[in-house]
């Protein structure tokens, strides 16, 4: 689906509302009440975990830059998965929302059976054998992350409209520099881009932990937010 026709669907432009684009720490205000919130849990050692798989995954595949010809969309898969799993285990584990499962390459199908695509990674709370409700779409893109803001959209919009309610949450990113994106049913928030990644962070986990770890944050809030 091309730019005009996305947007279309959507029944706004893309480019206005990533200029409105917010501070991350404003996108994870909204999840503070929970009892499972990041403003009640010490996430140190799933930031821990998380810096151990991201390091793992440097050693062996390298850092993801466009200057590497090798570097393919495989390979950014590959890192995001790394980030995410760690957060994922642990939510599941020490929150009651045991139905929580990672799909991959999962096509959002909408009410009138069009459809945004397959995306990369979805997390669904997968209620019963018949019914599961999206929590969580993630869209990877090797070069950039404008071009995966249209797909996750449309995605986004596709599983709340089946969902019926509550919020979905969603995450542009090339492996480095990612996006937090929220739908409630009627409005999109977007926030600015924050670095997961840094050169030479294998040797700097505490400088990491500081100032780059916030993506351990905006996903345990997706997850305990999204498909509510």
């Amino acid at each position: 689906m091309n730019l005009k026709d996305a947007e279309a669907r959507l029944g706004f432009p893309i480019r206005p509302l990533v200029q409105a684009a917010i501070p991350v720490e404003t996108m994870l205000q909204g999840a503070m009440s929970s009892e499972h919130s990041v403003a009640v849990l010490n996430l140190t050692e799933t930031k821990e975990e998380v810096f151990k798989q991201i390091r793992r995954y440097l050693r062996i595949e390298g850092y993801p830059t466009d200057a590497d010809p090798t570097m393919k969309d495989a390979n950014i898969n590959d890192l995001v998965y790394a980030a995410i799993s760690p957060i994922l285990e642990d939510f599941v584990s020490n929150t009651s929302r045991q139905t929580i499962q990672l799909m991959r390459e999962k096509e959002i199908v909408s009410i009138d059976c069009d459809t945004g695509g397959e995306e990369e990674f979805v997390v669904v709370d997968q209620i019963s054998n018949a019914e599961g409700r999206v929590v969580v779409i993630i869209e990877a893109k090797r070069t950039s992350v404008g071009p995966g803001m249209k797909q996750c959209l449309l995605s986004m919009k596709d599983a709340r409209d089946r969902n019926k309610s509550s919020e979905v949450y969603g995450f542009v990113t090339t492996g480095e520099t990612w996006r937090t994106l929220k739908y409630d049913g009627n409005t999109f928030s977007v926030t600015r881009k924050f670095d997961l990644l840094f050169e030479g962070m294998i040797e700097e986990k505490e400088k990491w932990m500081k100032d780059y770890s916030i993506m351990v944050e905006c996903m345990w809030a997706a997850l305990t937010s999204g498909g509510l």
